[in-house]
C-alpha cells in the first residue's frame, strides 16, 4: 500500500535549503504578517535567487514546477510556493544583505526587507476581487514600521518595470505613508520629486524636470 504523502513543514524546507547552501527568504503575505499585517495567510511563499531555480526544483522532485512571466515557481501543496526570483526583482546581494529574521510557525526564518515586500505588494496591487489584499497589507505594514529606507526603496523600484507604472505605485506608497502619520516621505523628504529621484537612482540621466505623466 502506498503511504500518503506528508506535505513538508516550514522547518523541513528551511533545513533543506540551508543544508544546500541556498539563500532564501519568506516574502509576500507571510512577510507582510511578520511586519505587522493583521491578515494571516493560508501559506508561506519563499523567494530564492533566479540562479537557484533549477537546484531548488531538483530538491522537490514531486512538486509541480511552472513558469510565470519567466519566473520558475515550485508549487508545494499545503505549504505555498518557492519562486526563483520575481518578474522584476531578484533576491540579489543588495536584498540578501538586508534580510531580517522573524519567527513564523515556530521557526526563525529570514524575511525579505520591508521595503522590498512593500514594493512587491504595491506593484502587484491586487485586491479582494481576486482574493488578494496587497494594498491592505501595505498599509498595515506601514502602520507598524517605525521607518523605511526610501532611498533603498527607490533604488529597487528603478528596475521594476515600466517607469510610469512604477512612478504611480511610488506616489501611492508615499501618500499612504503620510496617511498613517509617518511624516515626509521619499523624494519629498529629499526635496525632490518622484521622477527626479527615479532619474537619479536609475542613472538614466534624464532631465530633473521630466515628469511621469
Amino acid at each position: 500500500m502506498t503511504e500518503p504523502k506528508v506535505n513538508p513543514s516550514l522547518e523541513e524546507i528551511a533545513r533543506l535549503l540551508d543544508d544546500n547552501g541556498i539563500t532564501w527568504a519568506v516574502f509576500a503575505g507571510m512577510a507582510a504578517f511578520a511586519y505587522g499585517s493583521s491578515r494571516l495567510p493560508a501559506g508561506v511563499d519563499i523567494l530564492v535567487p533566479v540562479a537557484e531555480g533549477d537546484r531548488v526544483a531538483a530538491l522537490f522532485p514531486e512538486a509541480q514546477v511552472t513558469r510565470h512571466k519567466g519566473v520558475k515557481v515550485v508549487h508545494l501543496p499545503g505549504f505555498g510556493v518557492l519562486a526563483a526570483g520575481l518578474p522584476d526583482m531578484d533576491l540579489d546581494e543588495q536584498m540578501a544583505a538586508r534580510l531580517t529574521r522573524h519567527e513564523i510557525a515556530g521557526v526563525i526564518v529570514p524575511v525579505i526587507p520591508p521595503e522590498d515586500n512593500i514594493l512587491v505588494k504595491g506593484l502587484r496591487g491586487h485586491g479582494p476581487e481576486v482574493g488578494k489584499h496587497d494594498w491592505k497589507d501595505v498599509r498595515e505594514m506601514m502602520v507598524h514600521l517605525p521607518t523605511l529606507d526610501w532611498k533603498y526603496l527607490y533604488r529597487r523600484a528603478s528596475t521594476c518595470g515600466p517607469r510610469e507604472h512604477v512612478g504611480q505605485v511610488l506616489e501611492r506608497l508615499e501618500a499612504l505613508w503620510r496617511q498613517v502619520g509617518k511624516g515626509p516621505t521619499g523624494p519629498k523628504a529629499f526635496g525632490s520629486s518622484v521622477s527626479t529621484e527615479l532619474d537619479e537612482v536609475s542613472g538614466r540621466g534624464l532631465s530633473r524636470t521630466a515628469k511621469l505623466r
